[in-house]
């Protein structure tokens, strides 16, 4: 005659719970341990990969504004031939650090300065696409590229990247200033309602700018 089965208490459940997931980890452990050491030693050297790129990212970006501050003696000194060289090595050698997009920026204005439109719109362009930590930079790249294209009579591009100069930095002082240029672009375009949009953004958005009245003659002339 078979005994009734005898009733488990809560207490005992619990320890064949226990009991069972030990073995089953156990198991597991034995099963799997060789992968298990191999992802330990991936993942640590995952980890000291990280730190030592952070670590090396940080001393470039040391060494990269060391170098900085020596080309920008030749920057400001208007020496766009050494300016150019020392700027130039910073780009390339330092790519990715801040130093080295502040070093795009006064590479191309030295472009600009010595008539180099073509390059000084390209490393415009570089911190616009690569960099663009500083918005007072970026809103200047852009009206940078507008300057250089006006320079080679592409007008209505030039209007279109003052306007973009003044949109991706709409609270600076520059703001108006830019748009009257893109404004003066349009019109030499023979884009006239463009131009007077343009005006009519500087009266409405800037109204307490000192080139508010002269947007409103131009906005009225046209």
């Amino acid at each position: 005659m078979l005994r009734p089965r005898k009733k488990l208490t809560r207490k005992e459940i619990k320890e064949d719970a226990l009991v069972t997931a030990y073995v089953r980890v156990q198991k597991f452990i034995q099963k799997f341990g060789k992968q298990l050491n191999i992802g330990g030693f991936i993942v640590l050297a995952v980890i000291v990969i990280g730190i030592f790129m952070i670590r090396s990212k940080r001393s470039a970006e040391l060494t990269a504004m060391a170098r900085l501050s020596m080309a920008e003696q030749f920057y400001f000194a208007s020496d766009h031939s050494r300016a150019t060289s020392e700027l130039t090595e910073i780009v390339n050698t330092y790519s990715g650090t801040r130093a080295a997009g502040t070093a795009a920026f006064f590479l191309a204005n030295t472009y600009f300065a010595t008539s180099d439109y073509e390059n000084a719109e390209k490393y415009y362009q570089t911190y616009i696409d690569d960099y663009s930590h500083n918005r007072m930079f970026t809103a200047s790249c852009f009206a940078g590229i507008a300057a250089c294209r006006e320079s080679v009579e592409q007008i209505p591009e030039a209007a279109h990247f003052y306007e973009n100069a003044a949109q991706n930095y709409p609270d600076s002082f520059k703001a108006p200033f830019y748009l009257k240029e893109a404004g003066r672009c349009y019109v030499l375009a023979e884009e006239f309602e463009k131009g007077k949009e343009i005006y009519k953004m500087i009266i409405d958005r800037y109204p307490d700018s000192s080139i508010k009245q002269e947007a409103e003659f131009l906005f009225e002339s046209l």
